[in-house]
């Protein structure tokens, strides 16, 4: 980890302790705060982390730009920041102007049946846009011509629909009929949104999973129950254990794959990479928020407690830009297509 990096990490977790405390968000999750953090975040350039410094970026590379991204995890921030920045990323990549004033929402394409027609003109709709009511540009892409396009889309043109997320967050539905684009650019080989915003929500998970542990643990030290504290209980200890290698496995997986990402890897190395991280961290997420509740017991529940922020953060993510049922058949529809002998090799060389 260069100085940069530590500068910009250590940067991102201020505002959020700051501007974003777990508590303050669960006593008041639509409060006056959220514009405020907003704010801070566009000031500090985050946003802009994966944007060269050319064009009024960061200049981070991916691995870098995820451990932010795992940051925000540990403080349930919403996902707006994770998806405008990976949208500027691909804005980048396209030549088109990266957006750093406003917010921007991504069209989850396992999601959405928005396409172009012959006549240049975008039709569809897509469900669980985050933040789609609020956002200033959103963002789509659809086969064109034979080729996949990234599809500029003016929110006015839009009919929105309110809708929550699991974790109650805004999760939008967009209808389009006949609107002009603002855009339209071709997507390389190089600019795959699906698979930087799965890793993105992996290390989003990954974060808010080591968040579950720290409060677990310090909960179970403080809880006081048959007149010890209940960290000394064998069965909370294997608790806690358990967490703590689903934490270790999810960190590990998402932070493999951003590497991967920064390395620019291509072909089967990357699907295995992106495909392990999303699938063990869903699990984890699984796993580690069941645990997590059963440590703390009924308060846990509790829309006063800030564990469900954590909590259904992750599971909220766990479902978004493909579960683990999608990316284990595409991860096994790929291995199937290679040789018999190519898969040890494959998995061998990660």
């Amino acid at each position: 980890m260069d100085d940069t990096e530590n500068m910009f990490a250590a940067a991102a977790e201020r505002i959020f302790t700051d501007m974003a405390d777990l508590q303050t968000a669960a006593d008041a999750p639509y409060g006056a705060w959220r514009g405020a953090l907003w704010q801070t975040l566009l000031e500090n350039g985050l946003t802009l982390a994966m944007v060269p410094e050319e064009l009024g970026g960061v200049g981070m590379a991916a691995d870098q730009a995820f451990e932010l991204l795992q940051v925000a995890g540990r403080w349930a921030v919403p996902t707006t920041l994770a998806d405008t920045m990976i949208a500027n990323w691909a804005l980048a990549l396209t030549g088109c102007d990266p957006n750093g004033e406003g917010q921007i929402a991504i069209v989850d394409p396992l999601r959405s049946t928005i396409q172009i027609d012959d006549g240049g003109l975008i039709n569809g709709w897509a469900v669980g846009v985050a933040d789609a009511s609020t956002a200033t540009l959103i963002i789509a892409i659809a086969e064109h011509e034979g080729s996949p396009q990234l599809i500029l889309i003016d929110p006015e043109t839009c009919k929105i629909e309110s809708g929550k997320s699991l974790s109650f967050e805004n999760a939008d539905r967009v209808t389009v009929t006949g609107a002009a684009p603002l855009r339209v650019e071709p997507l390389g080989d190089a600019v795959n949104i699906l698979e930087m915003a799965a890793v993105g929500r992996a290390h989003q998970i990954a974060g808010a999973l080591e968040a579950m542990l720290d409060m677990s643990v310090d909960y179970a030290k403080q809880r006081v129950a048959f007149g010890r504290p209940i960290s000394k209980f064998q069965a909370i200890q294997h608790h806690l254990a358990l967490l703590g290698e689903e934490t270790a496995a999810a960190v590990s997986a998402a932070c493999s794959a951003a590497d991967a990402l920064a390395m620019d890897t291509k072909g089967p190395e990357l699907l295995l990479e992106v495909a392990s991280a999303k699938i063990r961290c869903g699990e984890a997420a699984e796993r580690g928020c069941a645990i997590a509740h059963q440590v703390f017991g009924a308060i846990g529940y509790t829309a006063e407690h800030p564990l469900h922020r954590l909590t259904l953060g992750a599971l909220a993510w766990r479902d978004d830009f493909g579960n683990e049922s999608h990316w284990a058949l595409k991860l096994g529809d790929q291995i199937m297509q290679q040789p018999a002998d190519a898969l040890w090799p494959l998995l061998s060389s990660r």
